[in-house]
């Protein structure tokens, strides 16, 4: 009887391993303005506690930025995120994820679609080409301004 819970243990973690990452904005790295002290970054830091998806947090009062992590399974509310540093003075000149999903195409526009989020892939001159229906992970820049988002890339990887 042991033997069997021991195959059937493995067979498990065996389908486990061979799963893919779990598709979600992962990491958020956040550029502000003001957020240069220590106070400024306590009270940030309390408030973006608060947030229900996030798990951790690292600010950097050298580079005024912020580096979230999100937990499993949560979705990516720049909203959040923004009223949190306005309520503490804080303004955000730029957000970056780093996000795993895939590019859907739909009504000949390629979307990134990351668990609960949908981004508008953006093209420039020297973005990387990302595939269809293929799971990967992007880093890249959001423009959070307009519905859907859009998304800038900057790296892809497997």
């Amino acid at each position: 009887m042991n033997l069997y819970k021991h195959i059937v243990a493995l067979g498990a973690l065996t389908v486990i391993t061979a799963l893919p990452a779990a598709a979600q904005v992962e990491k958020v790295a956040i550029k502000t303005t003001g957020i240069s002290c220590g106070t400024c970054a306590a009270v940030s830091e309390i408030y973006l506690r608060r947030l229900p998806s996030i798990d951790k947090i690292n600010i950097s009062l050298k580079n005024e930025a912020v580096l979230v992590s999100y937990k499993p399974g949560s979705s990516f509310q720049p909203k959040d995120l923004r009223e949190v540093f306005q309520k503490t003075d804080v303004g955000v000149t730029q957000i970056q994820i780093s996000a795993r999903g895939r590019v859907q195409e739909q009504a000949g526009k390629r979307f990134f679609i990351a668990g609960k989020d949908k981004f508008l892939l953006m093209s420039a001159a020297n973005s990387p080409q990302v595939p269809v229906n293929t799971p990967v992970t992007v880093e890249g820049v959001v423009n959070d301004r307009v519905d859907p988002m859009e998304l800038r890339v900057m790296t892809v990887k497997p």
